[in-house]
């Protein structure tokens, strides 16, 4: 593991770790639930999870219709 980031646990979730591994991908753990994300992934993941993001913010519609594209 080269670095890690944590993200403070909330009223409802515990903290996730994201690291970043030396085999060129990233793990996401929080509590015994981990993914590793291969960098080919990666990019396709951060693009969904910031449309994830805006759909907490606004319309949701709009934002579940783009996602299924």
């Amino acid at each position: 593991m080269c670095a890690s980031w944590s993200i403070p646990e909330d009223d409802r979730h515990g903290k996730i770790v994201v690291s970043l591994l030396v085999r060129d991908e990233i793990r996401v753990a929080q509590g015994g639930a981990e993914v590793v994300i291969a960098r080919s992934q990666l990019s396709e993941l951060a693009d969904k999870l910031y449309f994830l993001d805006e759909a907490f913010r606004s319309d949701a519609r709009d934002v579940v219709e783009a996602l299924c594209e």
